[in-house]
């Protein structure tokens, strides 16, 4: 067993590394948008060297993720991120072993399988980036191995550029140490990036103007209160974490500036992030909890502070020829559990609305169930024989951290309706007659999803108002509410449906039967040809009632066959009589023929299925 012991980190990271891929490979869904677009933007980087250059993109993770990228495209990053992620583990472990810190490896557990950092940390993201350079920093800081200590600390804010504000917390102990001559390399990594900066642009401020570029925009996703971080940390952490950091930090409270470059960084970490979203537009992060991803190591390593305090309440050691030093006081645990329990029952109980604000209208018990069972196995040694080791408690805590994890970030935990309805919409273009045409879209979904990239010119485009008048026939354009609308083309969908040279093909809609995408094509100056399409598609999906629903829409509204519409949307309602659009559109053809009659009926049906237009109609036809 002991043999097996020595071990043990490896063993952490192994399992973490098997089930990130496994994760990986069992989910279609990235953490964030952001992830996607850095993705394409590192393919992208092998045409225009640009892209090593940019703020946003961070130039480490460009010049770290191109080569495998470029070799292995999606598998490359996912597998380069896991391993980066794991080896931070390992780096965090060896480096309090290396300080005698007691039950270091309970680190790999509170760092790998943080929750929020688990979650991407299989994908194209800097947050895990930036965590494994801190990892490697306090490597190098525990082993005074101070030359390799500055040059991480240099690369930084390559990875993340408000790591610029951390830079105070690795000077001090150059200066403390007297190590002068290594405090220039603090600043090899920004002085390459303008260099690489003034060589490509010829301008000697483009770095400023590079960094600061995204505060010159108003923060579209708003601010957010003060207590917004500190109020969802449970959340980024998971419940096991969450209960040692919090005891971690409250007992070491006091030692916080001599324990300066780990309860101190964090603290003036925390504290930048909450300003950020709190104060400032820059990052246009409004408040999203994952920027706290970048402070994981110093959470994991206060977590095992905690963790070592409720450990040697149980586990006292005898000295020999001396009495044995008193245990912490157990009454303290029960006070500190009923703190923790009542402030999960207050703040716990709410819903997060994709994984950033409370939902008010509904309830969600799990975190504060998964802090319930935490308090139940903390406090389980209690009962068992005094000064023996709670090993039995320590391994079930350890694993219902895992549990908790795997449980919240399952491969299907990053979908959401706008998602959904994007896989759909790509899986109807990349199928059948469809898959060759040009699609105009704004959404990086659909690439990530089609596998095709933005700068490939020959089967994509961008969705804007020059584009429009540009369209060839036969050529598609994906309108969807969120790339297409206010917060960047501006192009409402009546932009298309009102244009009677484009017709729309295909809708996928949310559970408020909202539009989240909607598939038109630019319509050829003669009809046969435009029936052909449409015919196509039918015969390829004979079954599905929203392609006969909007052929019914291009019979009516682009070819006035009105007759023809009508026999479409009856044939739609034979496949889903349910459906209430079916029998509205079929309402409007009877009105555009004058038959009254048969228009009303349809009308009131459409009316009771929900369709709110249908209302309106009945009152000024249907008298």
């Amino acid at each position: 067993m002991k043999k097996w012991q020595q071990y043990d980190y490896l063993i952490c990271a192994l399992v973490f590394v098997l089930v990130s891929l496994v994760w990986s490979q069992s989910s279609n869904y990235t953490w964030d948008d952001d992830a996607i677009s850095r993705f394409l933007n590192v393919q992208d980087a092998r045409y225009h060297p640009k892209q090593f250059f940019s703020s946003w993109n961070r130039p480490l993770f460009v010049a770290l993720f191109y080569l495998p990228v470029q070799l292995f495209g999606r598998m490359g990053a996912v597998v380069t991120m896991v391993l980066m992620t794991a080896g931070s583990g390992i780096l965090l472990y060896k480096a309090l072993k290396y300080k005698g810190v007691p039950n270091a490896i309970v680190v790999m557990v509170f760092l790998l399988f943080q929750t929020f950092l688990f979650g991407i940390s299989r994908d194209a993201m800097t947050e895990p980036l930036a965590s494994f350079l801190i990892c490697l920093g306090i490597f190098f800081f525990c082993r005074k191995q101070f030359g390799w200590f500055a040059l991480v600390g240099g690369l930084l804010p390559l990875a993340r550029p408000e790591g610029v504000l951390f830079m105070p917390f690795w000077l001090f102990p150059l200066v403390q140490q007297r190590m002068y001559r290594y405090i220039p390399l603090l600043g090899a990594g920004l002085a390459a990036w303008w260099l690489g900066l003034y060589a490509f642009t010829g301008q000697p401020l483009a770095l400023v103007q590079e960094v600061l570029a995204s505060g010159e925009k108003k923060n579209r996703y708003d601010r957010v209160s003060l207590t917004h971080h500190i109020g969802k940390y449970v959340y980024v952490l998971g419940p096991v974490a969450f209960f040692f950091f919090v005891w971690g930090y409250l007992e070491h409270l006091k030692k916080m500036f001599s324990d300066y470059f780990i309860l101190l960084q964090f603290t003036v970490g925390f504290l930048v992030y909450v300003c950020f979203a709190v104060f400032m537009d820059l990052g246009q992060s409004g408040g999203a909890l994952r920027n706290l991803i970048t402070l994981a190591p110093f959470a994991a390593v206060i977590c095992v502070y905690g963790f070592n305090h409720w450990w040697a309440m149980f586990d006292v050691p005898v000295a020999k020829g001396k009495k044995a030093p008193r245990p912490p006081g157990r009454q303290e645990l029960w006070i500190y559990v009923a703190f923790v329990v009542l402030i999960a029952w207050l703040c716990f109980t709410n819903e997060l609305h994709f994984r950033q604000t409370y939902n008010p209208d509904k309830k969600d018990y799990t975190v504060f169930n998964a802090l319930v069972v935490c308090c139940l196995l903390a406090v389980l040694p209690v009962f068992f024989k005094k000064s023996r080791p709670p090993y039995g408690a320590a391994a079930s805590l350890m694993i219902w951290q895992v549990m908790f994890t795997l449980y919240y970030e399952n491969p299907a935990s990053h979908g959401n309706e706008e998602r959904w309805g994007m896989n759909a919409m790509t899986a109807f273009l990349g199928e059948g007659p469809l898959r060759n045409h040009k699609v105009y879209c704004n959404h990086p979904w659909y690439f990530w999803a089609a596998r095709r990239h933005p700068n490939d010119t020959m089967l994509t485009g961008e969705v804007s108002a020059r584009s429009k008048t540009m369209m060839q026939p036969g050529e598609l354009i994906v309108w969807e509410s969120h790339y297409t609308g206010e917060n960047y083309t501006n192009m409402p969908v009546t932009t298309f449906l009102n244009d009677s040279t484009f017709s729309p093909v295909y809708i996928t809609q949310n559970t408020k039967r909202e539009a989240l995408a909607v598939l038109f094509v630019k319509l050829w100056p003669q009809m046969a040809d435009n029936d052909r399409f449409f015919q196509t598609l039918v015969q390829v999906y004979p079954k599905n009632e929203r392609l006969l629903y909007f052929k019914g829409v291009y019979e009516r509204d682009r070819k006035r066959n009105l007759q023809q519409s009508i026999i479409d949307f009856t044939a739609a309602m034979a496949l889903k009589p349910s459906e209430p659009d079916l029998y509205l559109g079929r309402g409007v053809s009877w009105l555009m023929m004058n038959d009254q009659a048969k228009a009303c009926p349809d009308l009131q049906q459409a009316a009771i299925l929900g369709a709110q237009q249908a209302g309106q109609l009945l009152k000024t036809y249907c008298k």
